[in-house]
């Protein structure tokens, strides 16, 4: 009898000394919130695992910026869901559990952890990689103007068009979306959307391009003045930079709404490169020119030239010039990284994982590999991640957790 009463009391002891240990999931709210906003994006994800206390105090916190990440969408005909890939852990691949849309749905662009989704009815939404939450935006067609669309099918639209005294018009399966760009501020509550649509129609007369605009609240897509082809465009609100004509107009949404879009206030110079002093053009060339905007406010020209034969790249970076008539060529980055696909470029310095003087840009013949140019060395890493498989088809450079802020 005295060894079961010794028992007791020691089991009792024991218990009471447990209880008087906190367990993981009542540690107090203020010390694991401070412990989660010092977790990178994947620490973060498996650390909403671990209990539901952990779950809900992670809802409040951001990830430490990081290296950004690509999001690789599968092709048509292989339905293995969306994956995501963080450059830093090349042995690792993970799978959203968010719905992002299903098989043949796409990403157009990303901001932050938003992606633009577009489906293979040609509808657009957005969608929150982190919580699921989706923003489902006005259909194509609601855009009135000289070009209108009428939806005939799933994914067949009829344009048409006010060409000198008449109407004319054609069918097209979809439409291609050029220079797509996201905004979505931190919570959610706003957000700006533009790209330029151009119809897939084989008439003979028809021809147009033009930039549709979507603000929070809109119940349609709205034009911006001037339907001429868009060649690239850069959005940091309230301010969209379009480069067409061999220039740059700047908008200035910040008072006006999408239903009377801002006439261009600021015209910058025209834009000549010499790159190709250096890089001589053959046929097996392609040129591109992109806006980039610097962390600093900079307005970068960046020109881009892809040999398909030889698989390589050249780059000529370009700033205004000082005297506002020309471009002056850009021989570093400094303490910076450029994100070529998503128009910007972040502090390489305060970035664990982030190259400073490179550039992370897509491309490869068929536009699915993703690399590093190295502006010092003037080399192209090796690819970061091969797509080539037939299993995936598009992808996405993403930067979660990175809220970019101009210096003023």
């Amino acid at each position: 009898m005295e060894y079961i009463s010794l028992y007791r009391r020691l089991y009792q002891e024991e218990e009471a000394k447990r209880r008087n240990c906190p367990y993981w999931s009542e540690l107090p709210r203020d010390l694991l919130h401070s412990v989660l906003q010092r977790l990178s994006f994947t620490d973060l994800r498996r650390a909403k695992s671990v209990c539901s206390a952990w779950l809900s105090a992670s809802r409040q916190c951001t990830p430490k910026s990081q290296v950004p990440w690509l999001i690789l969408f599968p092709a048509e005909d292989y339905n293995g869901g969306c994956k995501l890939f963080n450059p830093a852990e090349k042995d690792k691949m993970y799978t959203s559990q968010q719905d992002l849309g299903g098989v043949g749905s796409v990403c157009v662009a990303t901001h932050e952890y938003w992606l633009l989704m577009r489906n293979p009815r040609f509808d657009l939404y957005i969608v929150n990689l982190l919580t699921g939450q989706r923003i489902n935006l006005p259909p194509p067609e609601s855009q009135r103007g000289k070009t209108n669309l009428e939806r005939i099918g799933a994914d067949k639209f009829r344009a048409e068009q006010f060409y000198v005294s008449s109407y004319i018009r054609g069918d097209t399966i979809g439409f291609e979306i050029k220079s797509p760009r996201l905004w979505v501020d931190e919570g959610g509550k706003d957000y700006f959307v533009v790209f330029s649509l151009r119809p897939f129609c084989f008439h003979s007369s028809f021809a147009t391009q033009y930039t549709l605009i979507c603000k929070r609240g809109d119940h349609s897509w709205t034009r911006i003045p001037d339907c001429s082809p868009c060649r690239d465009m850069v959005y940091s609100h309230p301010k969209l930079y379009v480069y067409r004509y061999d220039a740059i107009q700047i908008f200035d949404f910040s008072s006006s709404s999408s239903r009377d879009p801002p006439e261009p206030h600021v015209y910058e110079a025209s834009f000549s490169s010499n790159i190709f002093e250096t890089v001589p053009l053959t046929i097996d060339c392609t040129e591109k020119k992109n806006i980039v905007l610097s962390v600093t406010g900079l307005v970068l020209m960046v020109v881009s030239v892809m040999s398909r034969c030889r698989q390589n790249w050249s780059f000529g970076i370009y700033k205004k010039s000082s005297r506002w008539t020309g471009w002056d060529k850009v021989k570093s980055l400094g303490d910076e990284a450029m994100l070529l696909d998503l128009g910007i470029t972040v502090p390489a310095k305060d970035i664990q994982g982030v190259n400073a003087d490179c550039i992370y840009f897509s491309g490869g013949e068929d536009g699915n590999d993703v690399f590093i140019f190295d502006i010092r060395t003037e080399k192209i890493h090796e690819s970061v991640v091969s797509l080539s498989l037939h299993q995936y088809s598009r992808s996405r450079w993403f930067f979660p957790g990175f809220s970019r802020k101009i210096s003023s």
